[in-house]
């Protein structure tokens, strides 16, 4: 019985059509289709339904738990065959949001692969719940996110503190306070956000830290924000508050990547309660795996200075 023909099942289960995993696996439905069949003929019984999406039968119930742990056991082999190979080998997921993303990738996958030029990585993107989800379900190797308080099962490494802060566009912000910018950043941030009642807002999502944040501050100032937009893409909403649509609550450091879009625009330091940690979760059972060690490494080196 070919372990190939495994692997293709759980990919099959995990994209739910033969459209997406045979894309995935990058060869044709037929081949797919045809080796599906020859599994189950070598098993006895049928293990998927071919409804739309795909359901399991109960004779696929039984056959995917040993499945995932012939693909654990297999991966576990090559792990620590790769540690006494030059340059690793195997795949490596990260859990990391869109934005931070965006600032921190291109400069630790650039320093990871110095020395471990045969690991791929794969980013997994999601909203800060999603992402600490995904790392109490062990479906990633590393987790950058907001933990927050205690996780069964995460091992949490501090790593930097981010801070949100409202930022508008200056003549926005003028229009709405009725002075000049500067003067009207500083009668905000001394008397509260109360004097922006009539701002719109564009937000994030409540399932990540900006959307969050955004609504306990707007909540303690008596607003019910005038959402004009709610999105996961806080590079979309920057855009919209560059054009003057309205404010947005964004982390420091994502704006400092983005100067060439954000560097003119108007911030407002909110309460103690926009400041949080952001750490490194990582599954407490993982095996010992030198490339998941040299990638924590990697990040922690980049904010060694703050802590």
């Amino acid at each position: 019985m070919s372990l190939e023909s495994w692997d293709w099942f759980l990919r099959l289960v995990e994209k739910g059509t033969f459209t997406r995993a045979a894309e995935e696996l990058q060869i044709p439905q037929q081949t797919l289709s045809a080796r599906l069949a020859s599994l189950e003929n070598e098993l006895g019984g049928k293990l998927i339904d071919r409804t739309t999406p795909l359901t399991l039968t109960r004779a696929g119930e039984a056959f995917i738990s040993y499945a995932r742990e012939q693909e654990a056991s297999r991966l576990r082999m090559l792990r620590q065959v790769s540690e006494v190979t030059i340059g690793g080998f195997g795949e490596l997921k990260i859990g990391i949001s869109n934005m931070r993303g965006r600032v921190l990738m291109p400069h630790i996958v650039k320093q990871f692969h110095r020395s471990m030029p045969g690991v791929r990585i794969k980013l997994i993107e999601g909203t800060n719940e999603e992402l600490v989800h995904l790392a109490e379900r062990s479906e990633a190797d590393i987790v950058v996110a907001s933990f927050g308080n205690v996780h069964p099962g995460v091992a949490v490494r501090p790593l930097y503190k981010e801070e949100i802060v409202l930022i508008l566009d200056p003549q926005l912000l003028e229009s709405i306070v009725g002075m000049e910018a500067e003067k009207a950043i500083t009668a905000v941030e001394e008397n509260g956000l109360s004097l922006l009642d009539n701002c719109p807002f564009l937000l994030e999502t409540i399932d990540d830290i900006s959307g969050s944040i955004a609504r306990v501050e707007l909540q303690k100032a008596g607003i019910k924000p005038k959402g004009l937009v709610e999105s996961e893409n806080m590079m979309t909403l920057l855009a919209m508050c560059e054009a003057g649509l309205g404010g947005v609550f964004c982390p420091t450091n994502m704006l400092d990547a983005t100067a060439d879009l954000t560097g003119g625009l108007a911030r407002i330091h909110l309460s103690d309660e926009a400041c949080y940690e952001i750490g490194i979760g990582t599954p407490a059972s993982a095996q010992p795996w030198i490339p998941a060690q040299m990638f924590e490494d990697v990040i922690g080196a980049l904010f060694a200075d703050t802590h």
